[in-house]
């Protein structure tokens, strides 16, 4: 009468496109090479129809702004394929994850207890599904809830009907990990990216971020993106324009994941024997330090957003600068250790 998929606590959890493919993947070491490869470089890019307003800093990805990950097969429907099936959506939603396949739905929120647009306002969302227990007539979720703490909850069956079927812009993804195929001798006919670590890639990602040069292959962000090290200066620079930016969360919890990703990845490149024993604990001291002021920095912005202190403000600013210098010390000696 219940079942969970597995599920791990992603190391990105600012942005859902990266948070929901992490979450199924990460417990997988197989994963790791590939991951610790790509997730390198930052970008910056406006939202084309907020452009003032709304302006994000992201991780790069190799074919665009959502990537397809290789470990990963979607199917995406929307409601009105759903509706031609003649079928309840909770019974879709159960079938689905008995064939253990998550499930991310995009749904208005205002219809979940536990969110705080709670009958409040209309808010259409994603939350990722990965378990149902139906004694208590509840499914298993990730995502936030109404404190906007990530993590995982639950929500009642009859919430989640309300929030699909009232919705006209409801959407519904199936999603399967199939990661023992990719690393199979035996499964035929599956082609994917290199899983394994590729120091060439990673080297050329660290080459661009010092440079603040464009990595994409395909996607070239927006017109005004920038990338690497030039992020701190566009902040800096934002932040000039328009003060209210600098409230927002999201871009100082970015920057601190993207950190803390590097420092996991020092771990990891020793572990592979990319690193001698003493690059690796340079580095590792450096971006453990390099962590601990990213982290300090996102408290700072959060004493400014609830004080309006000018001073927090400054302080927020000086900030940036320092760990602006510090990371480009840091990847520096990374690349000189792995060359």
């Amino acid at each position: 009468m219940e079942k969970k998929l597995e599920i791990h606590p992603p190391s990105i959890q600012t942005f859902l496109n990266h948070a929901y493919p992490l979450a199924i993947l990460e417990k997988d070491k197989a994963f790791l090479g590939w991951f610790f490869t790509n997730y390198t470089q930052l970008y910056t890019y406006n939202n084309r129809k907020d452009p003032i307003d709304d302006f994000k800093i992201d991780f790069f990805s190799h074919n665009g702004k959502y990537p397809n990950i290789p470990f990963l097969e979607y199917s995406n429907v929307n409601k009105n394929t759903i509706n031609t099936l003649n079928k309840n959506i909770l019974d879709i939603v159960l079938e689905n994850i008995d064939l253990n396949y998550y499930v991310e739905v995009g749904i208005d929120e205002y219809y979940w207890s536990n969110k705080s647009s709670y009958k409040r306002r209309h808010f259409h969302h994603d939350n990722l599904i990965y378990g149902y227990n139906k004694n208590e007539k509840k499914l298993y979720y990730l995502g936030y809830n109404k404190q906007m703490i990530f993590g995982q909850y639950a929500i009642p069956f009859a919430e989640f009907v309300l929030s699909f079927t009232e919705n006209s812009e409801s959407t519904i993804k199936f999603i399967r990990n199939f990661t023992s195929e990719l690393t199979s001798n035996t499964t035929r006919y599956v082609y994917h990216f290199n899983l394994e670590f590729d120091l060439d890639i990673f080297i050329l990602y660290l080459e661009d971020f010092l440079k603040s040069k464009n990595s994409f292959l395909t996607h070239k962000g927006t017109r005004n993106s920038v990338f690497g090290l030039a992020v701190y200066d566009e902040l800096l620079l934002k932040f000039s324009d328009d003060i209210e930016l600098s409230k927002d969360m999201r871009l100082y919890r970015i920057i601190w994941e993207h950190k803390k990703i590097m420092n996991r990845r020092i771990d990891y490149l020793k572990s592979k024997g990319y690193l001698n024993a003493e690059d690796f604990e340079d580095l590792s001291k450096k971006s453990l330090f390099l962590c601990k002021e990213c982290l300090l920095l996102k408290n700072l912005s959060l004493k400014y957003a609830i004080t309006n202190n000018m001073k927090t403000f400054s302080a927020i600013l000086v900030k940036l600068k320092e760990i602006q210098l510090l990371e480009k010390e840091l990847v520096t000696d990374l690349l000189l250790a792995v060359t």
